[in-house]
């Protein structure tokens, strides 16, 4: 994976010297390379997003929209070759760590848990091509005899005070005692055994409404650990009182063997070959780097899913808010063409009455358009296509028609379209109401919920 990487790296260092040997004039790299790369790779670029999609929000000319086009490109390409390249020296970084670090620190050495620690496992590969893993169980560091003996007398000096409970000394039991199944750390069970067994139970607890007069009793402590015990005698003095309350077989026996050997170090090590079958331990973050990259390309789609998402909803903001304009806009259309208004006359009108919108930038465009020497018929049936709505290009055609055939029922036509319009608005509210009811489904559902935990909390906590 390192190699992978440095890969990658060598081929930002090309990209940045060929990007700044040909645009020079961009003093950001990443921003030269991202040119270069929409340049030479524009024609699959361009198939992510259509180009009428970015037209429909853009009412400029068709060089400046290949302009706002290559900075959208350039945008998104950027942000991800700066997602990439950081993951990327954060790859680099940890696998050299990691490289170095493991030639630093001794191959195949476990490290045993502390006494009281619990047992773990650790993942050992064995063969050489083919590697098969095995769980190879270690148990906590183990204590010798003599560090047995010497824990334990310890133990007994803690016990001596743990038993008490309530009591104030040994002398004077008139409680129950506390005896502990195991010491503070719970590395040692613990046994325990009286001369007066049906005084005291093994619990601890004392029967003092069977006791008459005061007894002295022998309480015998007994610690066990693997196969060493150690006893100690306790004298107690009960104070008279009412009561109270698949691999082959002989590599494992050898693993398991070793550590067993050295249960009483903290740490041993594993050989690099058993029976010639290569043994190592498996790193549990040897895949780190490559998550990592992984996560680094993940970024970068969902950054680009997110960006076409966004373009996406903002051309059907757009689509919608030109719907909504469109019966207003046909009527008052009809209605200028009624005054005997030729349709250029009709949308200087309607520019001069209206405030700035979409609908409007549009007409705007279509005017310099003709202004500039455009055909009329075709600048109007341009005005259609760049709407890119079914409505608009019907009715951009019917008046491209009139004035190449010289038609007179235009008005006509017109007047149809204010009939369909109309329906168009109804159906049109219709469809957003019904949209209107899916959404607040969620919220009803949330709602219900809330309410059957308000009714079913209290209900619970009566039981």
């Amino acid at each position: 994976m390192l190699m992978i990487n440095l890969l990658i790296l060598l081929v930002y260092l090309m990209l940045a010297i060929l990007s700044r040997k040909h645009f020079s004039k961009y003093k950001n790299v990443v921003k030269a390379i991202a040119v270069w790369m929409y340049l030479n790779w524009n024609k699959r670029i361009k198939n992510v997003i259509k180009r009428s999609d970015f037209r429909k929000l853009n009412v400029v000319s068709d060089s400046k929209l290949d302009e706002v086009i290559k900075e959208y490109y350039v945008k998104i390409i950027s942000i991800c070759m700066v997602i990439i390249f950081v993951i990327n020296s954060a790859c680099i970084v940890l696998s050299v760590s990691k490289k170095f670090n493991k030639d630093k620190q001794p191959q195949n050495v476990i490290e045993r848990g502390g006494y009281d620690e619990e047992t773990v496992y650790y993942d050992v590969l064995i063969g050489g091509d083919e590697k098969k893993l095995y769980k190879l169980e270690v148990y906590p560091k183990q204590y010798t005899e003599e560090e047995f003996l010497n824990e334990a007398d310890k133990v007994f000096a803690e016990l001596e005070s743990d038993i008490l409970g309530n009591n104030p000394d040994l002398e004077h039991i008139g409680s129950d005692l506390k005896l502990p199944a195991s010491d503070r750390r719970g590395i040692f069970e613990i046994d325990w055994v009286n001369d007066y067994p049906e005084y005291i139970f093994p619990s601890g607890k004392i029967r003092f409404d069977e006791i008459s007069k005061d007894i002295k009793i022998v309480l015998k402590a007994r610690i066990t650990y693997l196969d060493m015990s150690a006893e100690h005698e306790y004298q107690l003095t009960l104070i008279k009182k009412s009561s109270s309350e698949d691999i082959a077989e002989d590599i494992v026996a050898v693993l398991n063997g070793i550590e067993a050997e050295n249960r009483d170090k903290s740490s041993f090590k594993l050989p690099d070959e058993i029976d010639g079958q290569s043994i190592s331990l498996k790193k549990t973050d040897e895949d780190f780097d490559k998550r990592l990259f992984g996560l680094g390309l993940l970024v970068c789609t969902i950054t680009i899913i997110i960006s076409k998402s966004s373009l996406n909803q903002r051309v059907k903001q757009r689509d919608d808010v030109l719907l909504k304009k469109y019966p207003s806009f046909v009527n008052r259309l009809w209605l200028f063409l009624g005054t005997g208004m030729g349709i250029k006359a009709c949308f200087i009108k309607i520019i001069d009455e209206s405030e700035e919108d979409l609908l409007i930038r549009e007409l705007k465009y279509t005017l310099n358009q003709i202004n500039s020497g455009m055909d009329e018929a075709v600048a109007y049936e341009e005005l259609g296509t760049r709407i890119g709505l079914p409505q608009y290009s019907r009715l951009m055609s019917h008046i491209s028609q009139n004035i190449r055939m010289g038609t007179k029922d235009l008005r006509k036509l017109m007047l149809d379209e204010v009939k369909e319009s109309l329906i168009m608005r109804k159906e049109y509210a219709k469809k957003k109401g019904e949209e209107a009811s899916v959404k607040l489904v969620f919220p009803m559902i949330i709602l219900m919920a809330v309410v059957i935990v308000i009714i079913m909390i209290p209900a619970f906590v009566s039981f």
